[in-house]
């Protein structure tokens, strides 16, 4: 006799789904926009995309924390959802970056050569 699925009786079915994945994701993303737009005057305009990538990467492990922390719940979209989205986002936010622009971003133009 096999056992073919051990890892039911292990988890504990949620009775109503959550909406904590999806305020998380979009409270992550508007909090990374409204900092972005907050700084857009202040910061150098090739150092916008970079901080907003390490906001999305910031906010992805906390999410994760958050993930690891609580029991995976029985519903569609759950908190490792969430972090992984908010990677993926990062990752094609920071493919837009030029090679240039952060060769000026960690050189700096005021520093001698």
């Amino acid at each position: 006799m096999t056992i073919t699925n051990p890892i039911e009786h292990t988890r504990t079915p949620t009775a109503q789904p959550t909406s904590g994945p999806a305020i998380a994701l979009a409270g992550a993303l508007a909090a990374t926009l409204a900092v972005g737009a907050a700084l857009q005057p202040s910061i150098a305009r090739e150092a916008l995309v970079p901080m907003a990538v390490s906001l999305l990467f910031l906010f992805a492990a906390a999410v994760a924390l958050i993930a690891w922390l609580r029991p995976v719940p029985q519903c569609y979209f759950t908190y490792w959802d969430a972090a992984g989205a908010l990677t993926f986002i990062g990752i094609c936010a920071a493919a837009t970056v030029e090679p240039e622009q952060m060769v000026q971003l960690v050189a700096g133009t005021d520093h001698p050569r």
